[in-house]
């Protein structure tokens, strides 16, 4: 072989570590700020090997790695199918059905609202039931580890509501999330405090064949949601972990998640200031004119944070 060649060859194999490298990295930045959660995705099934529903139906749910010291979670829909179904008018927000096959065809939204009436999942194996007014909502459990032992207690929204302002759930034990908010798509932020331990959350949906009983029925639901969320740890330390998009003109939108950044007092633009606002799950800064090119920083009390690299476009 060549010299030319063998340096050829090199080189090539340099640029294909550096390309796995950046994709796994961008890979890792995305998850780390938002998430898909299907219908069909079992929440009572999170940690184990396979989806423990009594029919076979449903798929394991996604999960989120839990920084260490996490402390709180909050929660916001930012996208989501809208569902189109044979004789029903398309959805206008992001929505669910959990009735698709032979029944009415009815559509809810991450709340819940407008299902078909109210939910009893049994506790299964270590992971608790849970109870609510309403079926095909958002829900999450906290895990240490893969789960064992007895399950909690099963919460009840039906005593407990919807709109409460806060919740601390307990490992293994199933909580409604909704759309974060106190309101169906209005109100107060909702905190959802990480349990001692916790390591993974997981994101997905209960569901019991009538509305009732152990897990099941997964297989005549359809839909998805996108999740942003934004996670608080001890350090208090803000962190920048996805700027969307990294380029833009002056007076376009630019979103910034992180960790610990809800209590935020500045955000510039490679030292320029900038116009901000805190939403529930991320920051919506607007690109200052006469910011260039350069890094984005986000001061709270506790410090700083910067972020790589955003394109001002002329």
């Amino acid at each position: 072989m060549s010299d030319v060649t063998q340096k050829g060859l090199k080189r090539t194999a340099a640029w294909t570590f550096w390309l796995i490298a950046l994709l796994v990295l961008a890979g890792h930045v995305a998850q780390a700020q938002k998430i898909r959660v299907n219908a069909v995705d079992e929440i009572s099934g999170a940690g184990y090997k396979s989806v423990t529903t009594t029919d076979g139906s449903g798929r394991l749910p996604p999960q989120i790695k839990l920084p260490a010291g996490a402390t709180s979670v909050t929660f916001a829909i930012v996208g989501g199918s809208k569902l189109h179904l044979r004789g029903w008018p398309r959805c206008t927000a992001p929505c669910l059905t959990m009735e698709c096959y032979g029944g009415a065809h009815i559509y809810n939204d991450a709340d819940g609202v407008g299902s078909a009436g109210s939910l009893n999942v049994e506790a299964d194996q270590s992971i608790s039931g849970i109870q609510a007014p309403v079926d095909g909502f958002l829900a999450g459990v906290f895990e240490s580890g893969p789960p064992a032992g007895s399950p909690p207690p099963t919460l009840d929204f039906t005593i407990i509501g919807t709109n409460f302002p806060s919740l601390s759930p307990a490992l293994q034990q199933l909580f409604f999330i909704g759309d974060g908010l106190t309101g169906d798509g209005t109100g107060s932020v909702q905190v959802f405090y990480v349990p001692s331990g916790a390591k993974t959350l997981y994101l997905g949906i209960p569901d019991a064949c009538y509305y009732n009983g152990p897990p099941s029925c997964y297989r005549d639901n359809r839909g998805y949601l996108i999740v942003s969320y934004a996670i608080t740890t001890q350090s208090s330390q803000p962190q920048i972990t996805l700027v969307s998009p990294t380029s833009g003109k002056p007076g376009s939108h630019v979103g910034i998640w992180g960790y610990n950044l809800r209590s935020v007092k500045a955000v510039s633009f490679n030292g320029v200031p900038a116009q901000f606002r805190v939403e529930s799950t991320l920051i919506n800064a607007i690109v200052p004119y006469g910011a260039t090119t350069g890094a984005i920083e986000v001061t709270t009390a506790k410090g700083t944070a910067s972020e790589g690299y955003f394109t001002v476009e002329p």
